[in-house]
C-alpha cells in the first residue's frame, strides 16, 4: 500500500507495480460488494502484503547500500503515507456511524475505533471476530487490520535488515527466506489450531511480506518475454477465482496470489505484454489512488447494507464503489500527495503533532463510545422503548452463601427471566448454557454446542438442588428444537422427540429432593411471523431505510405452541410441575405484541426484554418456602 519506489539497484518508477495494485484493490472491492463475482478477491490483501514487502525491502536497502538508512527517517516517510488518509477516514466514519447504527452495533463499532487509530485493530479481530462472520458493528472498520499488520511489520521488519547488515551483508536473502518458512509453517498450523490469529496476525502474515522483500533482494535481470509475468497475473487471477471463505487461510492455496505477484514483480516490464498490460494508464490511475479507495470503500459499502434491508440495489452498490474510487482520488490529490511532499504538515514535529492529535481524537471517541458515555443518535429514539441493553449475564452463577430461593435452569431463554425474577423474589442461582435442552436420554446435540456439557446439565441441576438445599427450580427454555436421541446422528420425530423430553424431564424430578417444585416456562411466542426486518431485532430494524418495523403479529402464528402443549399436559398430570404461559400477559385479542404500553417486550425475535421478562413473571406462583 506504499507508493511506487525504485528497485534496491536504483531501477526508476515501475508503472506495472500500480497496475498490480489496482489488481489488488479492485479484488479487494470486489469481494467486499457482496455480488459474489468475486469469490477470493479479499486475496488482493494478500498482493499488497507481497508489494509492501517489496517496496519497504527495496526501499531500506538501498539506503543501507547508500549508508543512509535512519529509522526516524524511515518511519516518518510510513507516517505522511498513512496517517493522514486514516486520520480523516475515521473522523467522517465514526461521524456516521454515531448518526447510523443501534447503540448494541455502535459499542463494537467504538471498540474497533480505538483500535484502528491505534494500529492495533487486528490484534482486536483476532480475539473477538472473524472476517467473514463478524458483528456487524465490527463489520464498519474491519478492514483496518491489515493496516495493523503492516504498521507492525515496519516496525520490526528494518530491525532484521540492520541485524543482517552489521552481521553480514550477504545474510539478508537467507534470513528473509528463512523466516518466510518459518511464517508459513506457523500459518499451516494456526489456520487449524487458531484460524482468527491466522488470519489477523503478523507472524502468520510474515511470510507474505517476505516473498516480497526476496524479490526485492535478488539480482534484477533484463526481463525475458512475457510469460512468466503473464504466468503471475493469471495466477492471481485464479487466486480470485478458487478461493473461498471457507478455504483455511492463509494456507497452501494463498500461494496462488503471492507467488503470482512475485512473477509480476520479478519478470513484468515495459518491454513485455505483462508489464505493457499492468501500465495501461487506468490501472496506474487506480494503483495511485489505491491506498485511498481501500480506506473508504468498507465504511461506504458496510453502512450502505446497513441501511438497507436485503439485498442492496446494484445500481446502488456501484454507486458506493464509484464513491469509494472518487473519496480515494480525492484522498490522493488533497490530503496523501501533499503531506509526502511537505506541501503541508512540512516539519516533522508539525506532522507528529498533527498526526498524533488525529489519531488521538478518534481513539479516546472510541473509548467513550465503550464505556457508554458517547451514545449514537438512535439511543435517544430506542432508550425509552426499554431497548437499552448493556450487558448479557454470565451463563452460571450461584450465590456463595445463604439461603437459594430458587435455581434458575435453561439456555439464553432462562438468563433473560434473571433481572426480573431477582426483583420479585430475591437472588437466585443461575445455571444455563447457550443452545441447550437436555434431559436424560435426549438433547438437541448440534455442532455448535458442546454436545457433553450439554448432556451434563441435568445431572449438574440435580447436584446443585441437593448441595444448596434448593426447593425450587424454574426450568426456562427455547423449547422448540429438534430432539436427538443420546448418541443418534439424525433427530426424533416431533411427537417421540416429545414424548421422550417430557419423560426425562420427570426422570429429573424423581432424582430431586421430595418437595421439590419445578416451574416451566414455555416457550416465548417467538415473533418471526412479525417479518424477516425484525430478525435482529426492533431497534436494528428502525435503522433501515426501507423497511416498516411491525409492532405485533398474530399470536396463532407464533412459534413453539406446540410445544406448550405438551408442557402444559406435563404440568395438568404431574403436580411436581408448575406451568406458566409466558403468552398470557404478551399478547392480546389474538394479537402479540412487540410493543406494548410503548415499551417494546422483544430483544430479537425470541428474546425478551427487561420489560416483557417482568410481565412474564408477574404471571408466577410464588415460590416454595427456603429452607432454614
Amino acid at each position: 500500500m506504499d507508493q511506487p519506489a525504485g528497485h534496491p539497484s536504483g531501477a526508476s518508477y515501475r508503472a506495472e507495480i500500480d497496475g498490480l495494485r489496482a489488481l489488488a484493490v479492485g479484488g479487494v472491492v470486489a469481494h467486499h460488494t457482496g455480488l459474489g463475482i468475486v469469490p477470493g478477491g479479499f486475496t488482493g490483501v494478500d498482493v499488497f502484503f507481497v508489494i509492501s514487502g517489496y517496496l519497504i525491502t527495496g526501499i531500506i536497502a538501498a539506503e543501507m547500500a547508500a549508508g543512509r538508512f535512519s529509522q526516524w527517517r524511515f518511519l516518518e516517510r510510513r507516517i505522511r503515507r498513512i496517517v493522514p488518509a486514516l486520520a480523516l477516514m475515521l473522523w467522517v466514519t465514526a461521524g456516521a456511524a454515531w448518526a447510523i447504527l443501534t447503540p448494541e452495533d455502535f459499542r463494537p463499532f467504538a471498540q474497533s475505533l480505538t483500535a484502528s487509530a491505534l494500529f492495533a485493530s487486528n490484534l482486536l479481530f483476532a480475539r473477538e471476530t472473524g472476517y467473514f462472520d463478524s458483528e456487524e458493528g465490527m463489520q464498519v472498520l474491519l478492514h483496518t487490520w491489515t493496516l495493523g499488520v503492516e504498521e507492525q511489520f515496519y516496525l520490526v521488519f528494518p530491525l532484521v535488515l540492520i541485524a543482517c547488515l552489521r552481521w553480514r551483508r550477504q545474510a539478508m536473502l537467507p534470513v528473509v527466506a528463512g523466516l518466510g518458512l518459518a511464517s508459513f509453517g506457523l500459518a499451516l498450523w494456526m489456520a487449524q489450531s487458531w484460524p482468527q490469529g491466522a488470519f489477523y496476525l503478523l507472524p502468520a502474515r510474515l511470510w507474505e511480506f517476505a516473498i516480497g522483500a526476496a524479490c526485492a533482494l535478488l539480482p534484477r535481470r533484463p526481463a525475458p518475454r512475457g510469460a512468466p509475468g503473464l504466468a503471475g497475473i493469471a495466477l492471481i487471477a485464479a487466486g480470485y477465482a478458487l478461493i473461498r471463505p471457507e478455504t483455511p487461510a492463509p494456507g497452501a492455496m494463498f500461494l496462488l496470489p503471492t507467488l503470482g505477484t512475485a512473477l509480476v514483480i520479478l519478470f513484468a516490464a515495459p518491454a513485455n505484454a505483462a508489464g505493457r498490460l499492468l501500465a495501461w494508464r487506468p490501472f496506474v490511475w487506480l494503483g495511485l489512488v489505491s491506498f485511498g479507495t481501500y480506506l473508504w470503500h468498507q465504511p461506504l459499502l458496510v453502512l450502505g447494507h446497513y441501511v438497507w434491508f436485503g439485498p442492496l440495489p446494484i445500481l446502488a452498490t456501484l454507486a458506493l464503489v464509484a464513491g469509494s474510487v472518487g473519496l480515494g482520488a480525492l484522498s490522493y490529490h488533497l490530503i496523501e500527495q501533499p503531506v509526502r511532499r511537505k506541501a503541508l504538515l512540512g516539519s516533522r514535529r508539525m506532522l507528529l503533532a498533527v498526526g498524533g492529535l488525529a489519531l488521538a481524537l478518534p481513539a479516546a471517541a472510541g473509548v467513550a463510545g465503550h464505556l457508554r458515555a458517547w451514545l449514537p443518535v438512535s439511543a435517544a429514539e430506542i432508550g425509552p422503548l426499554g431497548a437499552l441493553r448493556w450487558d448479557v449475564p454470565a451463563p452460571e452463577y450461584v450465590p456463595p452463601s445463604g439461603p437459594v430461593p430458587y435455581v434458575l435452569f435453561g439456555d439464553s431463554h432462562a438468563e433473560h427471566y434473571r433481572e426480573a425474577l431477582a426483583e420479585r423474589f430475591g437472588e437466585g442461582a443461575l445455571l444455563s448454557q447457550p443452545s441447550c435442552l437436555a434431559a436424560p436420554g435426549v438433547s438437541n446435540a448440534r455442532e455448535e454446542i458442546d454436545a457433553a456439557r450439554c448432556r451434563a446439565m441435568p445431572e449438574r441441576l440435580v447436584g446443585l438442588v441437593k448441595q444448596r438445599a434448593i426447593r425450587t427450580v424454574i426450568w426456562s427454555q427455547l423449547w422448540a428444537r429438534q430432539i436427538y436421541a443420546t448418541g443418534a446422528r439424525e433427530p426424533l420425530p416431533a411427537a417421540e422427540g416429545v414424548h421422550r423430553l417430557t419423560a426425562g424431564m420427570q426422570r429429573i424430578a424423581d432424582s430431586l429432593p421430595e418437595g421439590t417444585r419445578i416451574i416451566l416456562i414455555g416457550n416465548v411466542p417467538a415473533a418471526w411471523p412479525a417479518g424477516p426486518q425484525v430478525t435482529g431485532g426492533w431497534p436494528r430494524c428502525r435503522a433501515y431505510w426501507n423497511a416498516d418495523c411491525p409492532t405485533a403479529f398474530g399470536a396463532d402464528k407464533a412459534q413453539g405452541l406446540a410445544i406448550n402443549a405438551a408442557l402444559r399436559a406435563l404440568a395438568a398430570r404431574d403436580p411436581r410441575f408448575t406451568y406458566v404461559d409466558p403468552a398470557a400477559p404478551l399478547c392480546r385479542a389474538g394479537r402479540c405484541l412487540v410493543i406494548q404500553d410503548g415499551i417494546l417486550n422483544y430483544w430479537d425475535p425470541h428474546h425478551l426484554t427487561l420489560a416483557g421478562a417482568r410481565r412474564v413473571v408477574a404471571t408466577m406462583p410464588p415460590l416454595a418456602p427456603t429452607l432454614p
